[in-house]
């Protein structure tokens, strides 16, 4: 049994989504925070993960893109830039995250799970492309007859986030805030069991203290499980996949993208 996890190491924009302000540094501040207690984290309980990270975020922080590579994690591409109006240049966030790191980077996930093309992806010198939520999301996508596990489209290796089986529960970011542990638990062993794999995936803007702050106007289905209490709910997953013998391992290396 493998687990993936996945952080989306963006710009913490989600305030402009919802037509509140906030400045670039502030943007900067709260994702770095959550970043560096992820950091931690995982270096005491000695996991490895993915860390998906846009060109912007890893230019303006470098320091804490080398934390990532010394802590041997792998940094994928988030795309260029987070914001809504931003136009979408994988090719370019490769470049510039190679240049930064000095590894080659070969796994994609669009900023909020968009569509993206797998030749394009595979063109730009991509080998895997992790941009697929298998279920149902109101408002934002229907992936119900999209495969739930490892496929190949157009010479790129396809890798979906984790669904519970039978029915597609989502197993995201989402479901760790709202959902009593026992019920998380329950819903990735389903996954495990039916897959062989988890994937899951967060942001480290949810681990901030900061999310509580109303000038952000975050919904408090996320905010009543954020910070500290998300930190605490967040380590008692890992320590229970652990104990259960998962193996915690990069995407890339899952994948045979190291081969």
């Amino acid at each position: 049994m493998t687990v993936t996890l996945g952080f989306d190491v963006e710009e913490f924009d989600f305030p402009l989504e919802r037509g509140r302000e906030i400045d670039f540094d502030t943007q900067l501040a709260v994702s770095s925070e959550g970043l560096e207690f992820l950091l931690d984290l995982l270096a005491r309980l000695e996991l490895r993960a993915t860390f998906y990270t846009t060109a912007n975020f890893a230019l303006h922080r470098t320091d804490l893109v080398r934390r990532i590579v010394a802590g041997g994690h792998e940094v994928a591409s988030h795309d260029y830039y987070h914001g809504l109006t931003a136009g979408s240049d994988p090719a370019g966030s490769r470049r510039t995250l190679e240049e930064l790191t000095g590894l080659r980077i070969v796994g994609y996930r669009a900023p909020r799970l968009a569509a993206a093309s797998s030749a394009a992806l595979a063109a730009a010198g991509y080998r895997y492309n992790s941009s697929i939520n298998p279920t149902w999301i109101l408002t934002r996508y229907n992936n119900l007859r999209a495969p739930r596990s490892v496929s190949r489209e157009e010479g790129l290796t396809i890798y979906p986030v984790s669904v519970s089986a039978p029915f597609r529960v989502p197993l995201f970011w989402i479901s760790l805030h709202v959902m009593p542990l026992p019920l998380y638990k329950l819903l990735c062993r389903s996954a495990l069991r039916r897959d062989g794999h988890l994937n899951l995936y967060f942001h480290p803007w949810e681990f901030s203290a900061r999310l509580r702050e109303p000038a952000f106007g975050v919904p408090g289905y996320l905010t009543h499980c954020s910070g500290a209490d998300l930190q605490r709910k967040f380590t008692r997953l890992l320590e229970w996949l652990k104990a259960r013998g998962c193996r915690f391992s990069t995407t890339r290396e899952y994948l045979g993208c190291d081969e």
